[in-house]
């Protein structure tokens, strides 16, 4: 007959209880019905800095940062109402660790005020962790952070248990070469140099533990320096052609793997940055499309006359084309709006094919299109890129079928115009030019009146 484990006794003794109490990973707090400190117990040392001797006899809110005081009040308020040995939470509450130090707390109450024994509120503070600092990023995301300030913040979490760590962001850079990296931390080794983490971006498969020791050169070199001991890599966002997106860097103090409590965490931290990565994303997507012209992908009116008008504020006073096509309704007429759209398509690549990087193209609607030549062009420059558009447009274009139409455009010009000149002025200007090559007859250019 299997034999049971010999019973404590009646009752457990106070020194026993109280090292029980004391082992607890929280600060347990009693406090009467007004929120006074009756008496503290637990790791005192895992939330605060203050003494037992400091906090006993004053009230629980004093500490309580002063925004967040109602809110606690209202918790020991509803917990005293609330049936005995009811637990209420949890709530989070900032808190002063000393005079100027602020720190979250989460805190769970129970009414105990009918125990003779206890006579009060017990409150059980527990020390922050990087889940609660992940519910903040989680609030920042929906507030419209930048992704570059999520991932620092996510960073920030992982140094608080159970990963007490140093961690960054790594993403491929807008050009493909190079990589960016946020938080970008002086102290804490990463690229440009090569690392673990190049392992990650080519296999999307996680780095889950790499001694210092067994890294070589000036990475090795300043992670010793830094008093890091490993390294562990974790692709993030994996792309549809199977890639990853992004990298998390964990270097740890501690020669161990991530324990298993850490890596669940920071596959939490990987989780909430995918996420961020995917809001970033479809955000980018549908600002492109509120500024993008759908049918030939060139900024659309709303984007142009934002440059302009961004430009004009900043003290330049660019040149400004005004294009037209010549026989675009006939186009419609005789071949229908499909051939139509072709034609505004191949208008859109010849005129970003005879354009400087620098020049901002755009299709105004309709047949109309219009270029700004930014950087204190000539008018010499200007005329030479107009003569390059009339002869571009005015070749044959293609609408399928192997038909060709002959379609042309006409082009007003603005340039030299006064500094200041409102951006509506300066459309003006080479719309009325616009006007005067038109009458001229197909495939002409025009300088606008600087009067």
């Amino acid at each position: 007959m299997a034999r049971s484990s010999p019973p404590l006794g009646k009752k457990a003794t106070l020194p026993f209880l109280e090292h029980l109490v004391a082992s607890l990973p929280a600060a347990l707090f009693v406090v009467d019905r007004g929120g006074k400190v009756l008496h503290v117990a637990g790791a005192l040392a895992s939330i605060a800095t203050r003494t037992a001797e400091q906090l006993v006899g004053r009230q629980l809110v004093e500490f309580v940062d002063e925004s967040e005081r109602p809110r606690a009040a209202e918790l020991l308020s509803v917990v005293a109402a609330s049936p005995e040995n009811e637990t209420v939470g949890p709530v989070r509450i900032t808190y002063f660790d000393d005079d100027r130090s602020k720190r979250s707390t989460e805190v769970w109450g129970i009414n105990r005020l009918g125990d003779p024994e206890i006579g009060g509120i017990c409150v059980l503070l527990l020390p922050e962790s990087a889940y609660d600092r992940f519910d903040q990023v989680l609030m920042s995301m929906v507030s419209g952070v930048s992704l570059e300030q999520t991932f620092g913040s996510i960073a920030q979490a992982l140094r608080y248990p159970p990963v007490h760590a140093e961690s960054f962001f790594l993403m491929p850079g807008q050009d493909d070469r190079s990589v960016l990296r946020a938080p970008d931390l002086a102290e804490v080794p990463g690229p440009p140099g090569p690392g673990p983490w190049d392992d990650v971006w080519e296999t999307a498969e996680p780095m889950l533990h790499v001694k210092v020791s067994q890294l070589t050169g000036p990475l090795g070199d300043a992670a010793k320096k830094a008093g890091f001991s490993s390294v562990a890599c974790f692709p993030v966002h994996r792309n549809v052609d199977g890639h990853a997106g992004a990298c998390i860097v964990v270097w740890l103090r501690s020669p161990s793997p991530p324990a298993l409590n850490s890596h669940m965490a920071i596959e939490r931290a990987g989780v909430i940055a995918s996420l961020a990565i995917s809001r970033s994303s479809e955000e980018a997507g549908l600002k492109d499309a509120a500024y993008r012209d759908v049918l030939t992908g060139l900024g659309n009116r709303r984007s142009f006359f934002e440059v302009l008008e961004r430009q004009v504020q900043e003290g330049e006073q660019p040149a400004v084309l005004y294009i037209d096509l010549d026989g675009f309704k006939a186009v419609n007429d005789s071949f229908g709006h499909l051939a139509g759209d072709a034609v505004l398509r191949v208008t859109a690549r010849r005129l970003a094919s005879v354009m400087r990087p620098t020049d901002e193209v755009a299709r105004l609607g309709g047949d109309e299109f219009a270029v700004i030549c930014a950087g204190g062009v000539t008018r010499d420059q200007v005329v030479s890129i107009a003569e390059r558009v009339v002869g571009q447009l005015n070749r044959p274009l293609s609408v399928g079928d192997g038909q060709t139409v002959d379609c042309g455009a006409s082009v007003g010009i603005a340039v030299d115009l006064p500094v200041g000149t409102p951006a509506d002025a300066v459309i003006g200007h080479a719309d009325r030019a616009l006007y005067e090559a038109k009458a001229k007859g197909r495939g002409q250019w025009s300088l606008a009146d600087r009067d």
